[in-house]
C-alpha cells in the first residue's frame, strides 16, 4: 500500500537534490574533517532551528504539570509528551488539553502491550484498532504516534529479533509486516491525522537491533525518532557522553533510509554530575555546559524537534536537578 503522504513531491525532490548540491564541498576541500567544518558554517545552531518538547512526570493526571514546568524553565513548549498502552483509545480530551487548539504538538509512545507482532498482522487487533479509528476522525489536529518505543533496544519485550524469541516481539520481518499493518488498517480507517514516528534508541551496541533490519518503508513513516541519554559515567554505561556522540551514529543510519524525513529527538537528558543518583559524583562535569554544548550542535541538520525527559527516574532527568542545569535549560526557552 502506497501511503501519499509518505511520498516526495516533485517540488520538494528538486529543492532536496538543489541543497544536496550546495553542500557539496569546493574542490579544495579534500579531507573529510574540512568537509565537515564546511558544512557545519551552513547549518544553524540546534537552538534556532528545533521545536522544544517535554514530557512531564504526572503530566497525564495533572496537565497543570506542564505549565509548572514551563513557569520553571521560563518559556512555552512547542511539543507535549506523554507515554500510552494497550487498551488506551486515543486522541481525546487529553490530547486537546494539552493541544491547546493546535499551539502544541502532541507526541504519544504507545506500548503495544503482551502482544507479539503476528497478532497485529492477522487482525487479531483490529476491534481496538477500530476504536482508535474512530477516536481520530473525531479530533481535528494531528497526532504524532510512536509505536513500539525504542523498539531496537535489548531491554525491551517486544524487540526485534532475527529468532524471533522476545516474548512480546517476534522477528524482523514479522515486526515490519505488523507495523504496515497498523499504520495501513488506521489510514484506511480515515485515521489520517495520525502521523508515525519510527523511534529507536540511540544505542547501536552489539544486542541492539539494526534499525536497517526493521525498517518498514518510507511511506509508511512521517517522522523519524530518536531516544538517548547522558548516562554518566560508571561501571556500566562508561564515559560522560555528549550530545553529539550519543545521536550521530544511529541520526545517520536514520537518515539513510529516509531521505526526506525530519528527525525528532523524542527524548533526551543527562545525569546530574553533583549527585550520586546510580552513577558517582563527577565533580569535573557540569549539566548546564552539556546543555549548552548540545544547542550548539550544527552536525545533524534535520533535527526539527528536541523533547525534554524531565523525571527522577533511573537517574534524576529532571530540568532543575541543580543550578546549573536550570540555567541551561532556560537557555533553551529563551524568547518562546
Amino acid at each position: 500500500m502506497t501511503r501519499r503522504r509518505g511520498t516526495v513531491p516533485r517540488l520538494l525532490g528538486l529543492v532536496i537534490v538543489s541543497a544536496a548540491l550546495l553542500a557539496v564541498p569546493p574542490a579544495g576541500a579534500s579531507s573529510v574533517s574540512e568537509t565537515s567544518r564546511l558544512q557545519e558554517r551552513t547549518i544553524r545552531p540546534l537552538a534556532d532551528r528545533v521545536q522544544i518538547g517535554a514530557f512531564v512526570e504526572g503530566m497525564q493526571a495533572d496537565p497543570t504539570r506542564l505549565k509548572d514546568f514551563e513557569t520553571l524553565v521560563g518559556g512555552r513548549t512547542d511539543i507535549a509528551s506523554y507515554y500510552y498502552g494497550y487498551g488506551d483509545v486515543f486522541p481525546g480530551d487529553l490530547e486537546r488539553t494539552f493541544a491547546e487548539g493546535g499551539r502544541r504538538k502532541i507526541l504519544l509512545s504507545w506500548d503495544m502491550g503482551p502482544t507479539r507482532f503476528t497478532e497485529w498482522s492477522s487482525g487479531e487487533h483490529d476491534s481496538y484498532l477500530d476504536q482508535i479509528a474512530a477516536a481520530a476522525r473525531g479530533y481535528d489536529l494531528p497526532v504524532f504516534v510512536r509505536p513500539w518505543p525504542e523498539m531496537n533496544g535489548d531491554w525491551q519485550s517486544f524487540q526485534p529479533t532475527a529468532d524471533g524469541s522476545r516474548p512480546h516481539g517476534g522477528t524482523y520481518w514479522q515486526f515490519k509486516q505488523a507495523w504496515r499493518y497498523v499504520v495501513s488498517y488506521l489510514d484506511a480507517r480515515g485515521a489520517t491525522n495520525l502521523r508515525w514516528v519510527f523511534n529507536p534508541t540511540a544505542d547501536t551496541y552489539a544486542e541492539t537491533t539494526p534499525v536497517d533490519k526493521i525498517w518498514p518503508g518510507a511511506e509508511y513513516v512521517d517522522v523519524l525518532g530518536l531516544d538517548g541519554f547522558n548516562w554518566g559515567k560508571d561501571a556500566t554505561w562508561g564515559t560522560w557522553r555528549p550530545f553529539r556522540d550519543i545521536f550521530a551514529q544511529q541520526y545517520n543510519k536514520l537518515t539513510n533510509l529516509h531521505p526526506t524525513a525530519p528527525v525528532w529527538i523524542c527524548e533526551v537528558s543527562s545525569k546530574e554530575p553533583l549527585v550520586d543518583d546510580g552513577a558517582p559524583v563527577d565533580p569535573t562535569r557540569d549539566k548546564g555546559a552539556w546543555i549548552k554544548t548540545m544547542l550548539a550542535d550544527k552536525t545533524m541538520p534535520r533535527i526539527k524537534a528536541l523533547v525534554w525527559f524531565h523525571a527522577d527516574k533511573e537517574r534524576d532527568w529532571r530540568v532543575n536537578s541543580s543550578p546549573s542545569a536550570l540555567i541551561g535549560t532556560r537557555a533553551v526557552f529563551a524568547g518562546r
